[in-house]
């Protein structure tokens, strides 16, 4: 197709948030959206989300966390589905009490959304269903792409060929869309990695009735960092919360949390933590989750930037650590990048390097923060010597670990720091400013100079706190 971009017919691939979000941003803006999905998709209440046979996303049932940007691009893009979480028990987690000072443009950004993963697909999944404009195809599973080194074509699926004027790849970060590039004499894209290093247990709980969570000197929820393993909580809907303890996948002892009886006496080890928890009923077993990649698909054709006829996006195209909370924010953010390009160009040749040229210079960066701090946090573990006390240490642990134990009492420190880890800023936010860093240094120091208790056990007082092995 050689001309104005005006309608499309697009073949969307996967229906998880990146490919429910990029039905809906393309649907809207005029185009016909067939999305293939692999999974039953129907109309189902709010209640039933977290009963859905979702077999295709093996992390489905995980902790997730709806940063500041994921928020505000949910809220900005897609009020209805916003609205509609909201209405369904979704909790919006607001910072701004915790500022001291006045008032500062941008702060009404500075807030979390509480959405567990499956009732968020569900809000996503009600809207295309009523969205005119989308044609689903349910219970198919694709199996390759149409076309020649020259341009995509459509999908192949188990049953049936797809002709499209476009790809959209939302598979997620295992999908083999590279490969089947490859089978048709297209450009796959060049891989870059960096595994992760950690291996997530993870609980949800509700808070019992009568019963309100604690505020505490963390930012934005209970977390810490220990010489051996790290503890996080997400907040969700209807009053519930997701606990999560990370460990090296190669500490075998560790590997009992997985069990429920370790994993409650790990959790209640850790008084941040516990904090929570005792206030709370658990209401899933042990989640388990490894073997993760940070990865970044870097798309090429010839000189040019993409794939003619095809882009990816969400994890398929940039997937990092899940503790980055990045999925859910980048899966609208691509989506609507898409749409914007679309709309801006005029030739469908240029859409490909119009999309890639927007949503590469965050993803890219994000990236390498993830790499660096999965790296220096995996060498810490190990036992290795890594000085994140220092920002001329291991950077980028350092501004995240002294960003949060700063961040009460300093709303400078507290702005930046949010904004940066919300995804609301470019990471330069703070890479770039030396004289905030030097002020979080001092006054990291000073905080460690006053002796806070401990965030938790060493690794041998957990040890002798956990049941015995089976």
């Amino acid at each position: 197709m050689v001309g104005p971009v005006k309608c499309l017919t697009v073949s969307v691939l996967g229906g998880g948030a990146a490919g429910l979000s990029t039905s809906l941003a393309l649907a809207r803006a005029g185009h016909r959206v067939l999305l293939v999905e692999r999974d039953p998709i129907e109309v189902t209440s709010s209640d039933d989300a977290f009963r859905w046979p979702r077999k295709g996303v093996g992390h489905f049932l995980q902790p997730h966390a709806f940063n500041p940007r994921g928020r505000l691009e949910m809220r900005t893009r897609l009020p209805d589905v916003y609205a509609a979480l909201l209405d369904a028990g979704a909790e919006e987690l607001d910072l701004r009490p915790r500022l001291s000072g006045p008032a500062r443009p941008g702060d009404d950004e500075l807030i979390y959304l509480g959405a567990r993963r499956p009732l968020i697909e569900w809000a996503l999944r009600k809207a295309v269903l009523a969205q005119p404009e989308i044609a689903v195809l349910t219970n198919t599973r694709v199996v390759g792409l149409l076309g020649d080194s020259r341009r995509v074509e459509g999908a192949r699926t188990e049953q049936r060929e797809i002709r499209a004027d476009l790809v959209v790849d939302a598979l997620g970060r295992t999908s083999p869309a590279p490969a089947w590039l490859a089978e048709i004499g297209a450009s796959p894209p060049t891989l870059e990695t960096s595994d992760c290093d950690v291996l997530y247990y993870s609980r949800y709980y509700r808070v019992r009735q009568g019963e309100t969570l604690p505020e505490g000197p963390w930012v934005p929820t209970p977390r810490g960092i220990l010489p051996y393993c790290l503890f996080s909580s997400f907040p969700g809907d209807n009053r519930t919360f997701g606990a999560l303890l990370a460990i090296l996948p190669q500490d075998h002892e560790l590997k009992i949390l997985r069990r429920v009886d370790a994993f409650e006496a790990a959790v209640a080890s850790m008084p941040t933590l516990h904090s929570w928890t005792s206030r709370s009923e658990p209401i899933t077993d042990v989640l388990g989750m490894g073997s993760l990649q940070n990865s970044f698909r870097r798309y090429r054709s010839g000189p040019r930037r993409g794939v003619p006829g095809f882009v990816a996006v969400g994890d398929a195209l940039c997937h990092t650590n899940p503790m980055f909370a990045l999925g859910l924010p980048q899966s609208l953010i691509h989506a609507f990048a898409l749409a914007t390009a679309l709309a801006d160009t005029s030739h469908l040749e240029d859409l490909a390097e119009a999309y890639h040229a927007a949503v590469e210079p965050e993803a890219v960066e994000r990236f390498a923060l993830a790499t660096e701090c999965d790296q220096a946090r995996g060498r810490w573990w190990r036992g290795e010597p890594v000085d994140f006390f220092h920002r001329t240490g291991a950077r980028q642990l350092f501004l995240l670990a002294a960003g949060g134990a700063t961040a009460i009492g300093d709303p400078d420190i507290f702005r930046a720091h949010i904004r940066r880890l919300g995804f609301l800023d470019r990471t330069a936010v703070l890479d770039d400013d030396a004289a905030l860093q030097q002020r979080m240094e001092t006054r990291f120091a000073e905080l460690r100079a006053s002796r806070p208790p401990p965030a938790g056990p060493t690794r041998d007082e957990l040890l002798a706190r956990l049941p015995p092995a089976t």
